[in-house]
């Protein structure tokens, strides 16, 4: 009894230290993702290659906007968000945000796309998120652990087994990883629907 216990408090213990990992690293990466390249700079060399139609420069464009972001933006995106006023410093949030947000071009600001509005349908998609990440991280936990336990080079046969257990377990923790990516995505307070671009949240 005290065995299974103790692998159960090892498949815990690996799974929490994952966790904590892969928020760690959401959280780099977001920051590293809004510092400031030169940002004045940038954004006004793309007002000078925009100018009324994106499509004029749009490779030039195109390669500037990777500093900010790497989502695809239609050319009447790339013109609202160097037009808009405020609407620019959101565009690597938005870029992180696009499955789930679109832009209002009618009242300048952000929305949920049409299959997020309901708040019951984004409380679905979070808890599917979470439960793909569990599910594939304690799988992915547990497949390492069995390969770790039982890593052995005598024979060829399990010697493929375990490369294919460890290989499985590997990938299983990577969609884990995207899993929770997409979950904190939707999470509060950097939501940008209802942002005012100008500043602070609308009333």
């Amino acid at each position: 009894m005290d065995v299974y216990l103790g692998q159960a408090g090892l498949v815990v213990g690996i799974f929490v230290g994952v966790t904590s990992i892969a928020v760690a690293f959401n959280r780099i990466y977001t920051n590293y993702s809004s510092q400031n390249y030169k940002k004045v700079e940038l954004y006004r060399q793309l007002q000078k290659l925009c100018g009324t139609d994106a499509s004029t420069n749009l490779p030039e464009i195109l390669v500037t906007l990777r500093f900010f972001t790497r989502a695809h933006l239609t050319n009447k995106e790339i013109e609202w968000f160097i037009w808009a006023p405020g609407a620019f410093r959101y565009l690597p949030e938005y870029g992180r945000k696009i499955e789930f947000i679109e832009i209002n071009y009618e009242t300048n600001s952000f929305k949920w796309r049409s299959k997020f509005t309901s708040a019951w349908c984004r409380l679905w998609a979070l808890t599917l998120m979470f439960i793909g990440y569990f599910i594939a991280g304690v799988l992915g936990v547990v497949l390492l652990m069995l390969v770790w336990k039982y890593f052995d080079f005598n024979g060829a046969i399990q010697v493929i087994l375990l490369s294919f257990l460890a290989l499985s377990g590997v990938i299983l923790l990577a969609l884990a990883y995207i899993f929770l990516r997409r979950f904190l995505t939707l999470l509060p307070p950097e939501r940008l629907v209802d942002t005012n671009l100008r500043g602070d949240t609308a009333d």
